[in-house]
């Protein structure tokens, strides 16, 4: 199993077609952070490279970020996104849900001993997305809440002016940089802004309109010296 390493003890994890997995060490306790969509042994790699106890937590409930839950007995995840898992489970015949699911609250610290984690909602791609901000770290856990090219569709999505809310929010954020499901690089946060840039400016007339795994959506893009944001989005999003 290929990996990156972030930042000390902090782990990007290569699953299958472009997932990304995080793992964080602290001296007592680590996170799994997702689980990739399981074809891989991930709890080996694991249990392989740590040496204390160890979570498992959600970002969301998308099946290339839980697929690998089988694995494990105890999966953490927002309120939200127990429903979110369940619904999106059913589609995964290779991996039963016979784990536990246990709810994490939002704002709920976790001390994994000389590193700690914060819950933060980052709800947006789905309803019950969260972030893991590494506090002493400056870094944002983020799925695919934040992706360079974020899908704003399917179950459980939120609406753009919840992504909008969710994304301004995050300017009292105390994090410099985060990391997102799909990428092992770091991404800076001045990036969100060319989200927030792209939302202001949505509307289907500008949109492209298209199908994306069998969805009817639309693809808004925004470049600017940040990056470039892409939002491909279901078109009652922007009413909702």
């Amino acid at each position: 199993m290929k990996y990156t390493e972030i930042r000390q003890n902090i782990w990007q994890i290569a699953d299958d077609d472009g997932v990304y997995c995080t793992l964080v060490k602290g001296d007592s306790l680590a996170v799994l952070w997702d689980t990739g969509y399981g074809k891989q042994d991930i709890r080996k790699f694991v249990e392989e490279n740590v040496q204390t106890e160890y979570i498992v937590i959600n970002s969301h409930g998308h099946p290339d970020h839980i697929g690998g839950n089988w694995q494990f007995e105890n999966i953490y995840a927002s309120e939200q996104a127990l429903d979110e898992i369940l619904y999106f489970a059913k589609t995964i015949s290779s991996a039963p849900v016979r784990y536990n699911l246990k709810k994490l609250d939002i704002g709920q610290r976790l001390d994994f001993g000389g590193i700690h984690g914060r819950i933060i909602s980052l709800a947006g791609h789905t309803k019950g997305s969260v972030g893991l901000l590494v506090e002493e770290e400056r870094l944002l856990l983020a799925g695919d809440a934040l992706n360079p090219c974020l899908w704003m569709f399917n179950y459980g999505a939120a609406s753009i002016n919840q992504l909008k809310n969710t994304i301004e929010n995050l300017e009292e954020a105390e994090f410099d940089n985060y990391i997102c499901g799909h990428s092992d690089k770091e991404i800076s946060r001045e990036f969100l802004k060319t989200h927030l840039k792209n939302i202001g400016t949505m509307s289907t007339d500008n949109s492209v309109k298209g199908v994306t795994i069998g969805f009817e959506t639309y693809e808004s893009v925004c470049e600017d010296e940040n990056g470039k944001s892409v939002i491909v989005y279901d078109e009652k999003l922007l009413t909702d």
